[in-house]
């Protein structure tokens, strides 16, 4: 096993230490028992519907799919429907990477820039000896900014571009920062080695082997199947809406864009635990047990979640696209997944030769934590937990705790107004990273529009302005943001700053000399 460039691998004796007394047995689940957490599940949640597949010794012992493919509609889940997996697609790219490992096209520890020449990092350190596993373990010192490819409107390759503008958030391989961005660039870096697009090499070498017939890479080609899930969220009110589906048609992902039913996931469970079974035309192993292994093996510590700790967990990891983690005295590999309307989530219990997946069409991760962990309490033959109570404790803990942050929020001065007419606040601003800010005037209003979202804003006090926080559907880092608009030594409006970054003016105004 090759050890990381620059890099320390963490805790390997001790996690090993940690899991050498397990000697419980997984058995085979009863069906109607599954059915009836899985039923037990959508109750709880609201949710439409979910799909799980269940995997023992290199069997399908489970597969099916509850619930309906749209609320209010009247088509059934089946095990054939189509759902975002979003992150779960990080494994199939480090797999891919592995595969060219052991092809001799690239290497774990080669520089970014042999593959990707144009790659930049804005910290000199990263930037001089940022590697490709750097890439895919979530340590190359940068916060998520996942803003510059959602519903992004440019290419993956201008998403990627814009990191070298980004300052580090923290030293480079000193901790762990979860950066679907550097999974961009990591599946740029395997189309350059491979000589083909990311998303054909993937369909070509993993899923026509494994026989993963109806995995698509694009919302426009899930909606075109005849079984696909509609994506679904929560109204303002609470109520479970239907949602659009991601636009990601221009931005095909490394880092999550797969779409996949628990049918084709089975497939990926059993070649995840019994690799050498899988073989391509040649005969030969898909992927190389070391290569494979090295996707698998601890690169960075992650801290310890609630959940973690509920779970008994000492130790959790990320390797190459895979948590490596331990849940009740069990050593596991497990992804979630998160993408508008969808969530899933897939467990590898490796020493049980067990592996689970769930995929549900409502965007709450709490369903595929709570029914995962009440599956393999069940699998595994532990003692029953009530993680439904746990996990719906926890959501009403991160919605009291965002309130609060809220209430905290300043206050505006009342009686203010904009130092200048709204019409001196209009015409367009720029930003190394985060591009073009326009802003533009609507009757007595002001409109901000930025990437593919546009919205009215409300004066807050003084040169401030605010996004309503009403009947907009918003991700999180956008809702109620400030637009603080600020004034040159001229008097005149010429910097806004929106989303933590300076946009600047770009033209002077007319009345400038």
């Amino acid at each position: 096993m090759k050890s990381c460039a620059g890099g320390v691998r963490p805790a390997l004796a001790l996690f090993a230490l940690v899991l050498a007394g397990v000697v419980a047995t997984a058995k085979p689940p009863d069906p109607a028992v599954v059915d009836e957490i899985l039923k037990e599940t959508l109750k709880t949640w609201k949710a439409p519907g979910i799909a799980v597949a269940i995997v023992k010794d290199d069997k399908v012992v489970y597969l099916k799919g509850v619930g309906l493919r749209e609320r209010g509609g009247s088509d059934a889940v089946t095990a054939d429907t189509l759902f975002a997996i979003g992150s779960c697609t990080k494994a199939f790219t480090a797999t891919a990477l592995a595969i060219l490992v052991d092809e001799g096209k690239a290497d774990w520890d080669d520089l970014v820039r042999k593959h990707l020449p144009s790659f930049r990092l804005a910290d000199p350190l990263a930037d001089h000896d940022v590697r490709l596993r750097d890439l895919l373990c979530h340590r190359i010192g940068l916060a998520r900014h996942d803003l510059l490819w959602y519903r992004a409107p440019w290419s993956v390759e201008e998403s990627v571009r814009r990191m070298a503008f980004l300052e580090r958030s923290s030293s480079f391989r000193s901790k762990y920062e979860y950066n679907n961005l550097a999974y961009l660039a990591a599946g740029l870096a395997i189309s350059s080695a491979a000589k083909k697009p990311w998303d054909e090499f993937v369909r070509e070498r993993l899923l026509i082997p494994l026989k993963m017939n109806n995995v698509v890479f694009t919302s426009a080609a899930a909606r075109k199947a005849c079984d696909h899930a509609s994506p679904h969220g929560h109204a303002a009110n609470g109520n479970v809406v239907v949602l659009p589906w991601d636009g990601d048609d221009t931005q095909i992902r490394a880092s999550g864009s797969m779409k996949a039913s628990a049918r084709d996931m089975s497939q990926w469970l059993r070649f995840q635990l019994a690799r050498d079974k899988f073989r391509g035309k040649d005969g030969k192993p898909l992927v190389s047990a070391d290569a494979l292994e090295e996707t698998r093996t601890p690169h960075t510590v992650v801290p310890l979640t609630a959940a973690d700790r509920a779970a008994g967990t000492r130790l959790s990891s990320y390797g190459l696209g895979w948590h490596i983690t331990d849940y009740r005295g069990h050593a596991l590999h497990e992804h979630g997944g998160a993408v508008d309307g969808f969530r899933a989530r897939i467990i590898l219990v490796p020493k049980q030769k067990l592996g689970l997946v769930l995929l549900t069409n409502l965007e709450d991760r709490e369903i595929v934590n709570a029914a995962g962990n009440n599956l393999l309490d069940r699998l595994l033959g532990l003692e029953k937990k009530d993680w439904d109570t746990f996990f719906t404790k926890e959501r009403q803990k991160a919605q009291a705790a965002r309130q609060e942050r809220l209430r905290k929020r300043p206050m505006p001065v009342r009686g203010t107004k904009p130092s200048r007419e709204l019409e001196a606040y209009v015409g367009t601003y720029t930003e190394p990273a985060y591009g073009t800010v326009k802003i533009s005037r609507q009757d007595e209003n002001l409109v901000l529009k930025w990437s593919s979202f546009q919205f009215p804003l409300k004066h807050f006090h003084y040169d401030t302005f605010v996004m309503p926080p009403k009947n907009l559907r918003l991700p999180a880092s956008l809702a109620e943001e400030f637009a603080v608009f600020e004034l040159n030594e001229d008097a005149e409006i010429s910097i806004v700053r929106f989303l933590g970054r300076k946009f600047t003016r770009d033209q002077p105004r007319k009345n400038d000399p």
